[in-house]
């Protein structure tokens, strides 16, 4: 390929980059959050910021939230108390995690590859489906991939000799940061990626003396228990419901029915690995191709030099997160993140066919705008409340607002605390009878059962596809 050419489609590659960030950002408060997790999260940094309590995320007024550490909760709560209760300062503090893991993979390639890799590799990331799509998401995952990232990359100068010392407490900082985004598994992660790579490269007491251990493991402690046995003295049997049921149970029951906050996600086992692909399109294709090529090749040996142990390190840690989940069947796709940065540091050191980079990138990111486009102009979209509430939230007021049966986390969020739950028949008779007046939000299917109930005393204010919202007693004394 010309150079001159060549040059030309890696600048054309970088703005196609840069655009489909830029767009991303714009899009966060283009859309209301969805049901059930961007909602629940930010619902709990809502009540966070009104109750002013930043020890214990709760799940609804004065129900501890048991189920993840703060961080998240922490981040998205301080950028309400920055811009305000809304969409795009939910979103903000997450899409920025994902900038700080592009600039984490940006330093470190630049530092043990060159600059011209580490554009690549910042070419690639952003054209990767789960990561920018988990950029800007109401969830842990996008600080969990930041916070591993991390580890991995100040292990890497640690292990390197460079300076040792304080790469080795930022490694150390950056567990503790994993255990207050999602708790154990951030150190399960990392510790299984350095493990396989350790024993594949025979290097295994090498990799554990180059650690400031004392230091570190003193530094790590001062970080993360403070809040840990806080939120234990404030909310007994956290830990044992965190650390057992969330980290064991969770992931070796399939279908598991301890969750107190959620719903379990039976999936086969080994249904990772097909997360995995659909995660890291479109550069799972070359992923799956290079790695046909190694076993074809039989390579099995230790690679002594810097560049192709770099790459192995690469591969470890990129399947880390595969081999961790194999024999779950409670997962989630976004489980594979953590991994995802890897996966872009790997292609990036590794290819060597520019076209094929080129294309790559390019139907990676094209998709992504579309995809970006059709779900911040409404045409893709998910369940919120969004639709329902914000019309008539003024009209509403201080005026009693329900929910029949189920309340879904937009409607709190969306209602500011004011949505409650009902599900008696004889207290909605009551309600009716009390002539006092009130709104009543359900599914359409509901409402045909529940008019009888209701005869001439609720009136339709509102609807979308999936609710109605009733004003009823609007004439009462």
């Amino acid at each position: 390929m010309d150079n001159s050419f060549a040059n030309t489609a890696f600048k054309w590659l970088l703005g196609l980059a840069i655009t489909v960030l830029v767009a991303r950002l714009i899009s966060l408060g283009f859309y209301p959050l969805y049901d059930t997790t961007e909602a629940r999260y930010g619902e709990i940094a809502r009540i966070m910021v009104e109750t002013n309590n930043w020890v214990t995320p709760q799940f609804d007024y004065n129900v501890p939230f048991l189920g993840k550490p703060p961080f998240q909760t922490w981040i998205s709560a301080a950028s309400f108390q920055l811009f305000g209760i809304n969409e795009f300062a939910a979103r903000l503090p997450h899409y920025c995690c994902g900038l700080i893991t592009l600039l984490l993979c940006y330093s470190f390639l630049t530092q043990f590859s060159g600059r011209k890799i580490a554009l690549t590799g910042c070419i690639i990331l952003p054209s990767t489906l789960s990561f920018v799509l988990a950029s800007g998401t109401v969830m842990t995952d996008s600080a969990l991939l930041m916070a591993t990232t991390l580890a991995m990359v100040s292990y890497w100068r640690c292990y390197s000799n460079h300076h040792r010392f304080y790469n080795g407490l930022v490694f150390f900082a950056a567990l503790s940061l994993g255990m207050l985004i999602k708790g154990p598994v951030a150190i399960v992660i990392v510790g299984i990626a350095l493990l396989v790579w350790s024993l594949y490269q025979r290097c295994f007491i090498d990799a554990l003396k180059c650690l400031p251990w004392i230091s570190g493991l003193t530094l790590f402690l001062a970080l993360t228990l403070p809040w840990y046995i806080w939120a234990e003295i404030r909310s007994p049997g956290f830990i044992e419901y965190f650390i057992i049921g969330e980290h064991f149970q969770r992931f070796l029951v399939s279908g598991w029915q301890g969750d107190l906050y959620g719903t379990a996600h039976r999936e086969s086992r080994g249904m990772i690995w097909i997360f995995w692909l659909a995660c890291a399109f479109p550069w799972s294709f070359i992923i799956i191709q290079k790695t046909f090529n190694f076993l074809r090749s039989k390579r099995y040996f230790i690679q002594k030099d810097q560049p192709a142990s770099l790459a192995t390190y690469f591969m470890c840690w990129m399947l880390a997160p595969l081999f961790l989940f194999s024999l779950s069947g409670n997962i989630l796709p976004a489980y594979v993140l953590p991994g995802i940065s890897a996966m872009a540091l790997f292609v990036a050191v590794t290819s060597k066919n520019a076209q094929t980079l080129a294309i790559l990138a390019t139907i990676g990111s094209l998709l992504l705008l579309l995809v970006i486009g059709l779900v911040s102009s409404g045409k893709v979209t998910k369940s919120s409340e969004s639709d329902l509430l914000s019309p008539s939230l003024k009209t509403i007021g201080e005026t009693p607002l329900y929910y029949w049966d189920k309340r879904p986390f937009s409607a709190q969020f969306y209602s500011n605390g004011h949505a409650k739950l009902l599900t008696s028949k004889k207290r909605l008779i009551n309600l009716i009878n009390d002539k006092g007046e009130f709104y009543l939000a359900m599914t359409h299917t509901q409402s045909t059962a529940i008019t009888p109930l209701l005869a001439a005393d609720c009136e339709s204010m509102d609807a979308t596809r999936s609710r109605i919202l009733l004003r009823c007693n609007a004439h009462g004394h």
